[in-house]
């Protein structure tokens, strides 16, 4: 428990979490947990907005289109657990938490 907003929950598979990437700040970073590696996780990039549907995020191979995969670290983690709703979008309390957690972050690198 080294990290005061982690409720001590552990991240599983398909589990949605938000991820800090300061270069992206004008919308959440969500992405979909696939895979436990030695030094983090796989994931699958979500694509959306604070108030749109969530999907998983494509990039082409060569004529298909394929999940948008990457590796993280824990520490890229910053809210776990995420649940859409049935519409696929973020409850309005995950969202005002998301942008509040942007906001600290983004304060405490300028």
């Amino acid at each position: 428990m080294d990290s005061a907003d982690d409720t001590g929950q552990m991240v599983e598979l398909m589990d949605i979490v938000a991820i800090c990437r300061p270069k992206y700040k004008d919308r959440p970073q969500i992405a979909k947990i696939v895979q436990k590696t030695r030094s983090g996780y796989s994931i699958h990039w979500m694509t959306g907005s604070y108030s749109g549907p969530w999907t998983v995020a494509k990039k082409r191979d060569g004529r298909k289109k394929v999940p948008w995969v990457d590796s993280i670290k824990e520490s890229d983690i910053i809210y776990k657990k995420i649940s859409l709703t049935s519409g696929q979008k973020l409850t309005n309390k995950v969202a005002q938490t998301l942008r509040a957690l942007y906001a600290a972050k983004d304060g405490s690198k300028s």
